[in-house]
Formats: C-alpha cells, structure tokens, sequence
C-alpha cells in the first residue's frame, strides 16, 4: 500500500487529507503546484493555522522523544500521552480533526463518507471507530465546505526568515533541470519513512501575496532529496 501522508497542525490538533480532494494520499500525489490540497494549506496557512507548527507526516516512520526537532519531540509526548509511544496514525485519527470538510473542493468524497457516518450513527446510536471530521449528527453539513483554496505568492520560513515563490525562485531537478509543475513545500516541511525530514521540519511557515520585508529571497529549491 505505500506509506500515506497528512497536514498535521500539532498545535490545533488538525489536520487535512489529500484523500479527501481526490488525490493519493502518498508523497509525491499532490506535489503539483495546483493541486486542490496545496491550494487548502496555502489558506489554513494564512488563516487558522497563522503560526502554528505544521508538517507533512508519513504513517509509517516512528517518532522519537530523542530526535533534534522540537515538533518530533512534541508529537512523540502526544503519542506517549495517548498511550501508543512514537506511533502517530492512531493518535492523529482518533484526538485530531480532519478540517478537509471545511473546503468545497473536498464536498464530493467528504459529504459521501459524512454519510455513512449518519447511517452507522442511526442504526448504533453511535460511532463504532471516530468522529473524524467533528461532526454534529443534528447538524451535520453546518458550517462545512464554505472554504475555497487559493495560492498565495510567497511561501515564508518565519523561523529562518527565508522565502521563495514559484514566480521568482528556479524549482529544479538534482539534474538541474526545471521542474515548472511542482511545488517543494511538502519536501520542506515532510517526515516520513520515504523521505528525508524536511529542512524546515519544526519551522513557522507562513503565506502571503505581499514580499516579506527583511527576508531573503531562495533563487533555487531543489526536487529530489
């Protein structure tokens, strides 16, 4: 099956699933720089999760109370809270919420699966496993899909005060070559078993139509790691 990917905000206990947009759910799936599930991190990023701690997370590598980043060792003291140390697939499903449902990109697969939720909800009088969109079964679509995503020009390290954007830093292959299709924030920001942990893995990202004064400006980011 593959290992599978989230944007986890460890600070609101959130997340979003690329599933949910219709996109795979592996590294590489939703990579394209318009992709529906980029585009719903870039507003979460300038919104809700405005200087929070966020990750791209594989399901498949351990944390561990004793690697060199703060957000590792911070999810590791969730997992270990939770009673399930250094796993975090059943810590993000059952304590997080999937806010996926707020995006009407995501409507279609999230209004079908809310769906099964309201018939094992009727026929048991509750849920057999989570509530993983936080749902209120006497309301259950209020408030959901008003959210549209939208890319915003610059992607901002607020940590390393560093920035790129597509428009004026060189994407690039290990060869060199330009990839003009891609966006690197999940290389940035990932940790996982497929994939070396991102440079600005634990960092505050931020995104913005305007260039952020003071910060310098990336004039290349490379694909592959």
């Amino acid at each position: 099956m593959g290992e599978y990917y989230h944007w986890v905000n460890i600070d609101k206990k959130e997340y979003i699933t690329p599933h949910d947009f219709d996109y795979g759910n592996k590294f590489h799936e939703s990579m394209n720089k318009d992709s529906d599930p980029l585009h719903a991190i870039h507003v979460l990023l300038a919104n809700e999760w405005r200087g929070d701690r966020v990750l791209w997370l594989g399901d498949e590598r351990l944390v561990s109370e004793d690697f060199p980043n703060a957000v590792i060792q911070n999810l590791y003291v969730q997992t270990a809270e939770f009673g399930d140390s250094g796993y975090t697939l059943n810590l993000i499903l059952d304590t997080y919420r999937n806010v996926s449902c707020l995006f009407k990109e995501a409507e279609e697969d999230v209004r079908e699966e809310i769906g099964y939720y309201i018939e094992e909800y009727l026929e048991l009088g509750r849920l057999e496993y989570y509530n993983e969109y936080g749902i209120d079964f006497e309301h259950p679509y209020e408030g959901l899909f008003l959210k549209s995503g939208r890319r915003y020009k610059y992607t901002i390290n607020h940590t390393k005060k560093v920035y790129y954007s597509l428009d004026e830093t060189k994407i690039l292959f290990q060869n060199n070559t330009k990839n003009d299709f891609s966006d690197p924030l999940p290389i940035l920001m990932g940790y996982g078993r497929v994939t070396e942990p991102g440079e600005w893995l634990g960092d505050i990202i931020g995104v913005s139509d305007s260039k952020p004064e003071g910060y310098l400006l990336l004039k290349k980011l490379y694909m592959d790691r």
